[in-house]
């Protein structure tokens, strides 16, 4: 028997792996005469099963200690296998239904039966290898000519003259006498220090004798007053 469909471990030991429903009726468990054996402790030696009913598959737990679950919900008798359900063996393995892939490029090849029905077989088409093409095997390079030794050269006599001597330097003039500038800028600003200081000594003569009115009547009184200096 032949049928599009299979298990895949999805979790627990060997994720991936892929067993093909191809019998009317498989056993599951760790025990090595099942059709599909399963590595795990917590999975009973014979767990489960599956068989054909109709035109379906249905799985049946067999007593196991663990249980069996679809869908998260735990089986107590036969049920009807609908792809892409996940079936729990314990706690820790997982399978999952599904249709099994068709290569779409595969050939179906009609062939008789005993019925006279025809049966189709898929063939799968030869994979399609590239041309062979023929490289070119370049031509051997020439030998290279051999090299020809060059004769060393004599290195340069030595020096025998004189080295001459570097020229000195040329000596430095001494520093001539300070210029007349400097002692002009001085007797200005003396003269402008004297200028300020008598300032300040008349200001504070008229302001201890309050000479202010005597000096400058008219501008106390236009400053403070007609009343200021009489």
């Amino acid at each position: 028997m032949s049928s599009n469909y299979q298990l895949v471990i999805r979790k627990g030991a060997n994720p991936g792996q892929t067993f093909p429903i191809d019998l009317t009726e498989m056993y599951i468990g760790r025990d090595l005469g099942c059709e599909i054996v399963i590595n795990d402790t917590e999975v009973s030696r014979r767990h489960a099963k599956i068989y054909v009913q109709g035109s379906g598959f249905v799985i049946e737990d067999l007593g196991s200690t663990n249980g069996t679950f679809v869908n998260g919900q735990r089986i107590t008798g036969p049920h009807v296998l609908v792809p892409g359900e996940e079936i729990a063996l314990g706690d820790t393995t997982t399978l999952l239904f599904e249709v099994k892939e068709v290569d779409p490029d595969a050939t179906r090849v009609a062939m008789p039966s005993s019925t006279g029905e025809q049966t189709f077989v898929n063939v799968q088409s030869p994979p399609n290898y590239p041309a062979y093409s023929e490289t070119p095997v370049p031509a051997p390079t020439p030998p290279m000519a051999p090299m020809q030794s060059v004769p060393p050269v004599a290195p340069a006599p030595p020096f025998a003259g004189q080295v001459p001597p570097s020229p000195s330097r040329p000596p430095v003039p001494p520093s001539g006498p300070p210029k007349k500038k400097s002692k002009t800028w001085i007797i200005i600003l003396v003269l402008i220090l004297f200028v300020i200081c008598a300032c300040v000594a008349v200001l504070l003569i008229i302001d201890s004798m309050n000479l202010y009115c005597n000096i400058a009547p008219g501008l106390m009184n236009s400053l403070f007053g007609p009343a200021t200096c009489p």
